[in-house]
């Protein structure tokens, strides 16, 4: 299995920015015959990615000053931290059915396309880490190989039904056909913001409450322009930073403000010329695979399982993820019940608020309101996993970080159905113990 393991590495290392804009350039010298074309869409697709995928962690680092200054404030005794990646890294990959995760959850998908019960086929084989720590945490637990891949199956199968589902929200709202968003962790959450908009609608009152971004950008005039935007909220966080200090250090403190506004206006700036390349390239290269589909496999619409990296990037999730990430740090700090202090993991936030921004149609008062919901649920279940992973760490003598005594993963704790399933699981093998 050591080949297999080094395989399987390498797919989670490159990630989804390379793996799919390989897949496409490949799939592309079928789907095409203007080769030129395929490669400059691709192309496009890459650069695309790479930027939004760095703006995105500048984006989320830049609040790490205002996330300071509320946790100095704050009297939260934390018990876990929050190591991201690492973590959920080190778990995926360190059971011996990996293989026969990957496979059974490739045979899956074809057989649900088969029989119709999906219409998504999923090529973002980067996204599979999420089958893979399923299986691979049921497995640690249970010590059963075939549980750990029934687990992993089952979380599969959820994923593709409901990216089936949800496939035309995205075409209606992003205006990209063809696609759907088959992964685990980021999917799970779209039922959550379909209820709440189904709850809103029977309130008399509140539904007919609505903030649309676009309204608010026509509204605003002059003041909607990206770069004044950025510049005028990143100068109120920069005062908010500096608060302590304005007072008795007024001109640096001014001049830090207006640093910080001007690092959120070029983010504000870049991310959507950048989200504008990415489109440049991906719908034309979902339009040339749709035809391929539809010539060679079935006329029917088949949706190409991606990233959610394709859709963070638009405005109104980048928007709300403004207020969204520095209220998840003040949340954690209040939540009964929360020990884990959100931190590597924060550049999550804007991908967990996707389902809620997508499913209002950019309502951000509906929105913040699912938001608001699928936070706290992701900080106690990431708090509930907390004490799995410390323990997982500590049997396989892993370093924790110093001044905890617990370790736990927003990503790796943030689908909601594994969590469920492993609630069920644990009374039955309480049972057998």
């Amino acid at each position: 299995m050591s080949s297999t393991y080094k395989i399987i590495k390498y797919l989670i290392d490159i990630g989804p920015v390379i793996i799919i804009p390989g897949l496409l350039l490949f799939i592309g010298f079928f789907s095409t015959k203007n080769v030129l074309r395929n490669i400059k869409n691709c192309l496009y697709i890459f650069l695309g990615m790479v930027g939004v995928s760095l703006l995105l962690t500048i984006f989320v680092n830049f609040f790490n000053p205002l996330t300071s200054t509320i946790l100095i404030n704050s009297l939260k005794d934390y018990t876990l931290i929050d190591t991201g990646w690492m973590l959920t890294e080190i778990v995926s990959l360190s059971s011996p059915i990996l293989l026969y995760i990957i496979l059974a959850v490739l045979s899956l998908n074809l057989l649900m396309l088969f029989f119709r019960f999906t219409r998504t086929i999923n090529i973002d084989l980067w996204s599979y880490w999420s089958f893979l720590l399923a299986g691979s945490i049921t497995y640690i637990i249970i010590e059963v190989q075939w549980i750990g891949i029934l687990i992993a199956v089952i979380i599969a199968a959820i994923t593709f039904t409901l990216s089936d589902i949800y496939a035309h929200h995205i075409e209606t709202y992003y205006g990209i056909k063809g696609i759907s968003n088959a992964q685990a962790h980021i999917i799970c959450w779209a039922p959550l913001s379909h209820i709440v908009n189904a709850i809103l609608n029977k309130i008399p009152f509140i539904k007919r409450i609505h903030l649309f971004y676009d309204e608010i950008q026509y509204k605003l005039g002059f003041f909607s322009e990206p770069m004044i935007f950025g510049f005028f909220v990143g100068f109120v966080i920069g005062l908010i930073t500096r608060y302590r200090t304005l007072m008795l250090n007024m001109g640096p403190d001014l001049l830090y403000a207006c640093s910080s506004g001007l690092r959120l206006a070029i983010i504000m700036i870049l991310l959507p010329r950048f989200v504008n390349l990415l489109m440049k390239g991906l719908i034309p290269a979902i339009d040339d695979l749709q035809g391929l589909i539809e010539r060679r496999v079935a006329r029917k619409t088949i949706y190409i399982g991606l990233d959610s990296i394709v859709l963070v990037g638009h405005p109104s999730v980048i928007g709300l993820s403004i207020v969204v990430i520095p209220l998840t740090i003040y949340l954690s700090t209040l939540l009964p019940g929360n020990n884990v202090l959100p931190s590597a993991d924060l550049v999550m936030i804007p991908f967990l608020i996707i389902w809620a921004v997508t499913l209002s149609c950019g309502d951000l008062f509906r929105s913040f309101i699912s938001s608001m919901l699928t936070i706290p649920l992701v900080l106690w279940i990431t708090t509930d996993m907390g004490q799995f992973f410390t323990n997982y760490l500590v049997k396989y003598e892993f370093g924790l970080v110093e001044g905890y005594s617990g370790v736990s993963s927003i990503s790796a704790s943030s689908n909601i159905f594994f969590w469920i399933l492993l609630q069920i699981i644990k009374p039955i093998i309480n049972l057998f113990a």
